[in-house]
C-alpha cells in the first residue's frame, strides 16, 4: 500500500526508533477515537518487535492546552521519547507542542492538514488527509506487523474515519473484503467491527484504555452489550433530526443540539450528514464546563468544513477548530456560541 506521505516518511520514523535505548522510557499519545486508538495499537507492536517498552499510553481529546495536561504526567513518568499519532497539535495546541519538544524527543505521526510553522521541523510525518494515521502506523510497521493478525483493525480505520472515500484505500479493503462498496460498507465487517469499537470509546469514555485493552485481546464480544445501547441512542438522535434540527434551507446548512448522556455527536453527524452530501452539517453539544463542541459535516465536498471551523472560531478566546475537508470540528465557549454561529451562517 502506498501511503500519500507530504511530510516525513518511514526512514525518519525508524531513524527515530533506533534512537532509542534502553535508558529511555517511551510514551505514546494518540487520538481517543477508534483511528488513534488503532494508531496505539500498532506503535506498540512496532516498538514491541524491537524489543522497546512503553512505559505510558494514553488517549486524549483534541482541545487547546492538551499537552499541558499530559505534560506533568510525563514528567513524573520520566518518560523521555514521545510518539503523539492522530492529534493535529501542530494546529489546535501550537504552543504546547512547541514547549512538550524542548522537554521531550517527539516524533509526530498524523494526516490532519499541517501548520506551515511547522514546516522545516524534523521527526514528523504529515500524510494525506484520507491516509489515517491508523493506516499509516501500520504499514510504517509492515514486516513488524502480523498482518493476518492485525489487518482487520486497520479495515475498521479506514472505515472509520472515511478513509475509504479515496480509491486505493477502498481497494486495499476489497482485497481482503471482496464485495465491498461505498453503500454497503457500514453493514461490512470492517463497518460492523468499526462501529462496535467506536461505540464502546463512546460507553467506556472514562476508561478508554480498558477498549484498548479488549481491542489488543481481539475481545469485541465484551462490547456488544455497550454496542447495542449506543446504536439505540444514536438511531433517538438521528429520528429526532428532521424536527429538532435548525435547518437553513437557502443556505444549504442544517444546525442541530445534541443532547445526550453519550458523547455521540461526532458519530450522529456523520450520519445525518450521508441523506443530503451536497449540504453542509454542524452539530453541537453544550457542555457543563461552559463550553459548545461543534462537530461538522460535507459529505460532496461543496464546503471545506475544516477551514469553516478555523474562520468560526478565528480569535475567540479559548476557542479552536479545524479538520479534514469533509469533517471537522470546533469548541468554543458558551458565550462565544451566538458569534460562532453568526459567522457559519453569514
Amino acid at each position: 500500500m502506498e501511503i500519500n506521505y507530504i511530510k516525513g516518511s518511514s526512514s525518519d520514523f525508524f531513524k527515530f526508533v533506533d534512537s532509542i535505548n534502553d535508558e529511555d522510557k517511551v510514551a505514546i499519545l494518540s487520538h481517543n477515537d477508534l483511528d488513534g486508538l488503532s494508531a496505539g495499537v500498532f506503535l506498540e507492536k512496532i516498538l514491541e518487535a524491537k524489543n522497546i517498552p512503553v512505559e505510558y499510553i494514553d488517549f486524549l481529546d483534541i482541545k487547546a492546552d492538551m499537552m499541558k495536561e499530559v505534560f506533568g504526567k510525563l514528567k513524573d513518568l520520566e518518560i523521555t521519547k514521545i510518539f503523539i499519532s492522530d492529534i493535529g497539535v501542530d494546529s489546535i495546541d501550537f504552543e504546547g507542542f512547541s514547549d512538550l519538544r524542548k522537554d521531550f524527543d517527539v516524533f509526530l505521526i498524523d494526516h490532519h492538514p499541517m501548520n506551515q510553522e511547522i514546516a522545516d521541523w524534523d521527526n514528523i510525518i504529515k500524510t494525506d488527509s484520507q491516509d489515517c494515521a491508523g493506516m499509516t502506523c501500520y504499514f510504517l510497521g509492515e514486516g513488524l506487523i502480523d498482518a493476518e493478525e492485525w489487518n482487520w483493525l486497520c479495515c475498521a480505520a479506514i472505515f472509520s474515519d472515511f478513509s475509504y472515500k479515496e480509491k486505493k484505500n477502498l481497494e486495499y479493503l476489497q482485497e481482503s473484503y471482496p464485495g465491498i462498496t461505498y453503500d454497503n460498507i457500514s453493514s461490512s465487517t470492517p463497518g460492523i467491527n468499526g462501529r462496535k469499537i467506536n461505540s464502546a470509546l463512546i460507553y467506556y469514555a472514562q476508561d478508554k484504555k480498558y477498549v484498548f485493552k479488549l481491542v489488543k485481546e481481539r475481545k469485541l464480544n465484551e462490547i456488544d452489550e455497550a454496542h447495542e445501547i449506543v446504536e439505540e441512542e444514536i438511531e433517538r438522535l438521528i429520528d429526532e433530526f428532521p424536527s429538532r434540527g435548525e435547518h437553513h434551507d437557502d443556505k444549504h446548512i442544517h444546525l442541530y443540539e445534541i443532547n445526550s448522556k453519550f458523547n455521540v455527536i461526532s458519530t450522529v453527524c456523520s450520519l445525518v450528514s450521508k441523506m443530503k452530501v451536497e449540504d453542509t452539517f454542524v452539530f453541537y453539544s453544550k457542555k457543563a464546563d461552559g463550553t459548545v463542541k461543534f462537530s461538522a459535516r460535507n459529505q460532496g465536498g461543496t464546503k471545506d468544513v475544516g477551514e469553516l471551523m478555523r474562520k468560526c472560531t478565528a480569535g475567540l478566546e479559548g476557542a479552536n477548530g479545524g479538520g479534514h475537508k469533509p469533517a471537522a470540528a470546533a469548541n468554543v465557549k458558551l458565550q462565544d456560541f451566538d458569534e460562532f454561529k453568526k459567522r457559519l451562517l453569514e
